[in-house]
């Protein structure tokens, strides 16, 4: 039986002595695929951040002599007088140009409607404050049995009532000027004004 009890013992011992190197280096194997994968990765996300260069009619610069601007030079024969090209007469702006000229137009004033609805918005939240100021100061300024005769408290819910008709002009302008420029971006008529 003690035989038994050995062999027991042994075969595990054998078992783990035989399968520990092999799941070490698996392990080994693992991490360092994960840092070459790792490796890699950074490698392409570096070289994909530079933009490919487009290279278009502004960005191309002709210079005097090219190949390119050979063909735009008018040619003359020698001994006759030099003469300016005359420019085609441009009355209107091609259709091309009219689109471009319409969509950049569009584009300023989506920025600018944009840029003034961001406006009424602080505008609308400095109003709300002030009025909420206004509120507490004639809280505190009513709540005082002597009112009457507190000139100071006076000044400054006075003060308060006025920043509160400003913020509230300067919102109403705000708002005009939004409704102005909605019908124009639309392309539709402006509403007709209320009597």
């Amino acid at each position: 039986m003690p035989r038994n009890i050995i062999l027991r013992l042994a075969l595990p011992i054998v078992l783990t002595t035989v399968a520990l190197p092999s799941v070490t280096f698996a392990q080994s194997q693992d991490s360092q695929s994960v840092a070459d994968a790792a490796r890699r990765a950074r490698e392409k996300k570096k070289n994909s951040e530079k933009p490919a260069k487009v290279i278009t009619d502004e960005t191309l610069e002709v210079k005097k002599g090219d190949v390119q601007s050979a063909a735009a030079e008018q040619l003359r024969m020698p001994g006759t007088p030099e003469r300016q090209a005359q420019p085609a007469p441009t009355n209107t702006p091609s259709p091309a140009v009219q689109s471009e000229m319409k969509a950049s137009e569009d584009e300023k004033l989506a920025k600018e409607l944009t840029a003034l609805k961001e406006q009424i918005k602080q505008a609308q939240s400095d109003l709300d404050l002030a009025q909420r100021e206004q509120a507490l100061q004639q809280d505190t300024y009513f709540s005082n049995p002597d009112y009457a005769h507190d000139t100071a408290g006076k000044a400054k819910l006075d003060a308060i009532k006025q920043q509160v008709a400003e913020k509230q002009q300067e919102l109403d302008r705000l708002k005009a000027r939004l409704a102005e420029l909605q019908p124009t971006q639309t392309g539709s008529a402006p509403p007709p004004p209320k009597s």
